[in-house]
C-alpha cells in the first residue's frame, strides 16, 4: 500500500512541479512520448559494462558538496539510477521501485548504498530533490544528488545513459558490488522483487 501512495504522491508533486517549471504542453505534442513508449517496452535486459566515473562535485539533498567517486567507490554495494522531480512517468516508479526493493531486502537492505542523480539539475536543486527524496522514505543509505548542468551531463555520458534531454532519457539501473570493476546494467522498468532478487544474486552473494 505504501507503494501505492508514494507512487500517487509523486504524480501529483511532480505535476505541480511541471507548472512551476513553466513546461508547456502545445496541442497534442507529447513530451513523454519517450517516457511512455519506456513504459510499454515488455521486459527487461541485463548486460555487464566498464564505466570511468567521472571527476565531479555534485551536491545532495542538504547542499553538502559530495565526489561521486567517494560515494560510488565507498567499499559497499551500490544500486544507481537517473531520475528526475517533474517527470510523471518512468521516474516516479524507478524512485518506488528503489524504495519497494529496500523492503523486499529486509535487513539486507542496509547493506545497499542507492544512489538517485537528477538530470534536471535546474530545476532539481537541493531543496527541491530533498522534498522529493522524502516522499519515498529516503533515509542515509539512499543519497538523492544534482549539481552543475555540466558536469551532470558528464556522468550521463560517462555511464552512457545521456539522451540530449530529460525528455528522451530511458530507464537505466546500475548495480556495482565492490569486488567486482564492472557495472552490471539493467535496461527497462523492473519491479521491486524483481530488483530485489537481482540486488541479492549480484551484489550480496
Amino acid at each position: 500500500m505504501k507503494v501505492c501512495v508514494h507512487a500517487l504522491a509523486a504524480i501529483i508533486w511532480t505535476l505541480s512541479g511541471i507548472l512551476a517549471a513553466g513546461e508547456v504542453w502545445a496541442g497534442q505534442h507529447d513530451a513523454h512520448a519517450a517516457h511512455r513508449a519506456a513504459m510499454a517496452a515488455p521486459g527487461y535486459s541485463v548486460s555487464a559494462a566498464h564505466y570511468e566515473v567521472p571527476d565531479v562535485t555534485l551536491l545532495d539533498t542538504s547542499g553538502n558538496n559530495i565526489a561521486l567517486r567517494e560515494v560510488l567507490d565507498s567499499g559497499r554495494p551500490v544500486a544507481l539510477n537517473f531520475i528526475f522531480t517533474t517527470c510523471t512517468t518512468i521516474c516516479p516508479v524507478m524512485t518506488a521501485t528503489f524504495s519497494q526493493m529496500r523492503r523486499e531486502l529486509g535487513d539486507a537492505a542496509n547493506q545497499v548504498l542507492l544512489v538517485s542523480i537528477s538530470i534536471d539539475p535546474e530545476y532539481d536543486r537541493p531543496a527541491v530533490l530533498g522534498e522529493y527524496a522524502s516522499m519515498f522514505g529516503a533515509d542515509a543509505d539512499w543519497t538523492f544528488l544534482t549539481g552543475d548542468g555540466a558536469d551532470i551531463t558528464r556522468v550521463l555520458q560517462s555511464f552512457d545513459a545521456y539522451a540530449g534531454s530529460k525528455m528522451n532519457h530511458q530507464p537505466v539501473t546500475l548495480l556495482k558490488s565492490p569486488e567486482n570493476p564492472d557495472w552490471v546494467r539493467i535496461d527497462g522498468l523492473v519491479g521491486g522483487q524483481t530488483l530485489a532478487n537481482e540486488v541479492s544474486t549480484r551484489l550480496l552473494q
